[in-house]
C-alpha cells in the first residue's frame, strides 16, 4: 500500500533546510552528511511533485508552495518532538504535566502551595492551560483538570481535593456596623450574595441545618468565588463559601464567620484525570501531593485503592 505522507527524516531535512536556508547548516544540525539531507529533500519534493525551495545562485530560497508546506508542518513537528520528550522524561520521573485550574483555587490554594511541591518534584514541570467551564470535556491535550462541582464529568476519575466545607461568611465591617445574625434562622432578613453556579447551595444548607428554606433576600450573584468574597469584604452582605477559598481573609481579620457554620454539602474542588495517567510517576507525585493536603484541611485525603508511592530515579 502507497504511503499516504512522507517519511520523518525527509520532513526533518526539509524543515532544517528551509530554517537555515542551507543543506550544510542543516546536516550539521541533524548530524549526517549533505549529501544526505540533499537526497531526503530530492526525495520529498518527487513524493510531493511539487518545488519546495530553489536555488538563487549559491542560496535557496523557499518558493510559495514551500513557504505554505513548511508552515503547516512545523507545529506537527514540534508536538512530535514533545511527545517524544515527555515520554522518554517520564520514565525517569521527570516530564510536564498539563493543569487546568478553576481561577480562584488556583490563586487562592493552589498557587501559594505550589513552591513546596516544585522544591519537592524539582523534575516536574506543571503548564497552566486555561481553565475548563461548566459541563465542558476535558481535552485530551490536559493532562489534569481541578474542576470545581459535584465529582461528575465525563470520561475522567475525580478526586476531590477540598472545598466541600462551606461556611457562612460576613466583613469586619459589618461585625462593627450591625447586628451579625447569630443563627441561621436570623438571616430571613438579611442581605445575601449568591454564586451563580452554585443558586442552590444555600438551599442545601439550610436543608443539612432542619430548617425550612426561606426566601432570601439576593443582593448580588456572581460568576467566580474571587468576586463573591470581594464583594464579602466590602460589607456587600453574606455569603456561603468553600473555606479553604477564604483562609487566609479570615486570618487577617478581614473576613468573620459570626456563628458555627460549617456544612459538608455536595460540591467541591477536584482533581480530574483519565485513568491511564495512574500508570505515570510524574502525575502520581503530582496527585499524592495535592490529594494529602486536602486531607489535611479536612478533605478525603489520597483514596486507599490507589495510594501508589511513585519512585523516581
Amino acid at each position: 500500500m502507497k504511503r499516504a505522507c512522507p517519511s520523518i527524516h525527509e520532513l526533518l531535512a526539509f524543515e532544517a533546510v528551509a530554517r537555515h536556508l542551507s543543506v550544510t547548516q542543516a546536516a550539521d544540525e541533524l548530524c549526517v552528511t549533505p549529501s544526505a539531507v540533499s537526497r531526503q529533500l530530492s526525495g520529498l519534493e518527487m513524493f510531493l511533485g511539487v518545488e519546495l525551495l530553489a536555488r538563487v545562485g549559491r542560496a535557496f530560497v523557499l518558493t510559495h508552495t514551500g513557504r505554505h508546506y513548511l508552515q503547516r508542518i512545523q507545529p506537527a513537528l514540534r508536538m512530535l518532538e514533545s511527545a517524544t520528550h515527555d515520554l522518554t522524561s517520564s520514565q525517569h520521573g521527570r516530564g510536564t504535566l498539563s493543569v487546568s485550574c478553576v481561577p480562584t483555587f488556583m490563586t487562592k490554594w493552589l498557587i501559594p502551595r505550589l513552591p513546596d511541591f516544585s522544591s519537592a518534584y524539582p523534575q516536574v514541570t506543571l503548564a497552566f492551560h486555561q481553565h475548563l467551564s461548566g459541563r465542558q470535556v476535558q481535552p485530551h491535550d490536559v493532562d489534569i483538570a481541578i474542576r470545581y462541582g459535584n465529582g461528575h464529568w465525563p470520561g475522567v476519575v475525580a478526586d476531590n481535593i477540598a472545598g466541600r466545607h462551606f461556611i457562612l461568611v460576613a466583613s469586619a465591617q459589618q461585625a462593627h456596623a450591625a447586628a451579625l445574625p447569630r443563627s441561621a434562622a436570623d438571616l430571613a432578613q438579611a442581605r445575601i450574595l449568591i454564586h451563580q453556579g452554585e443558586p442552590d447551595i444555600w438551599a442545601q444548607w439550610c436543608n443539612t441545618r432542619g430548617l425550612a428554606v426561606q426566601p432570601l433576600r439576593s443582593s448580588a450573584r456572581f460568576e467566580h468565588y474571587s468576586s463573591l468574597i470581594s464583594a464579602v469584604e466590602t460589607g456587600m452582605g453574606y455569603a456561603l463559601v468553600p473555606r479553604c477559598l477564604v483562609e487566609g481573609e479570615i486570618a487577617s481579620g478581614r473576613i468573620i464567620e459570626p456563628f458555627d457554620s460549617a456544612e459538608v454539602l455536595d460540591q467541591g474542588h477536584y482533581l480530574c484525570y483519565r485513568e491511564e495517567l495512574l500508570e505515570s510517576p510524574v502525575f502520581l507525585a503530582f496527585r499524592n501531593w495535592i490529594l494529602e493536603l486536602g486531607h489535611q484541611i479536612g478533605g478525603p485525603g489520597l483514596p486507599e485503592q490507589q495510594s501508589v508511592i511513585p519512585e523516581f530515579e
